[in-house]
């Protein structure tokens, strides 16, 4: 009897790895450019990559700002912010609304769904103010959009044993200026403390008896 010799088994070598090792051993030339070109267009990338302190995000949110010269919180409330949020109440995917009435002006302030297309919903909310009877004196409302990038990126506080009028004068007259010189710095607003103001009292009975009426 014949017997057929065994046959062993062959391994297999990953022939894919060998060829790149062998490829970057033998080509060194050519890996270097490839590395230098990825290195030069990353570079181009890096150098043409916006930079924001802030996320470019847009928010549903809206404010409506209407100033009246020379009129009371109260009457502002009244006159303005009231009406303005009755008018404004019924416009769609509104969250909620608010308003903050101070001297001279009002800001109505509007909160949205996240799913809002806000160029339609500044559309509508322009509709409805166009709806809303105001005093002639008032100023046209302005609708502006909340932006993250004109945000205050720094608060500064001032205290000391001193009087608020005094603080408010060194910041207002020393520290503004200075920071406004800093570079990248786009503005400085000073708020809190006292203001210097003229306070006049009147006489209603000589009023009365010269005949000017307040």
């Amino acid at each position: 009897m014949s017997s057929n010799p065994s046959k062993s088994p062959q391994s297999k070598k990953p022939v894919g790895r060998g060829s790149f090792f062998r490829f970057t051993t033998e080509r060194p030339v050519a890996i270097l450019m490839v590395v230098i070109g990825i290195c030069v267009f990353g570079w181009i990338s890096y150098e043409q990559l916006p930079l924001n302190l802030m996320p470019d995000i847009t928010y549903p949110s809206l404010t409506v700002r209407t100033e009246y010269p020379g009129t009371a919180p109260e009457e502002i409330e009244t006159t303005i912010s009231r009406p303005i949020e009755q008018g404004l109440g019924v416009v769609n995917n509104l969250v909620s609304i608010s308003s903050i009435s101070k001297a001279d002006m009002s800001d109505v302030k509007l909160e949205f769904t996240w799913d809002t297309n806000m160029d339609q919903a500044t559309a509508d909310v322009r509709e409805k103010l166009d709806q809303v009877f105001l005093p002639e004196e008032a100023e046209r409302p302005l609708i502006l959009r909340y932006d993250p990038s004109l945000e205050p990126i720094m608060r500064l506080g001032l205290y000391g044993e001193t009087s608020l009028f005094y603080l408010r004068y060194l910041a207002d007259e020393e520290l503004k200026r200075i920071l406004e010189t800093v570079e990248g710095v786009a503005a400085v607003k000073v708020k809190g403390g006292l203001e210097e103001e003229i306070r006049v009292e009147l006489n209603e009975q000589q009023l009365t008896l010269i005949g000017i009426n307040i």
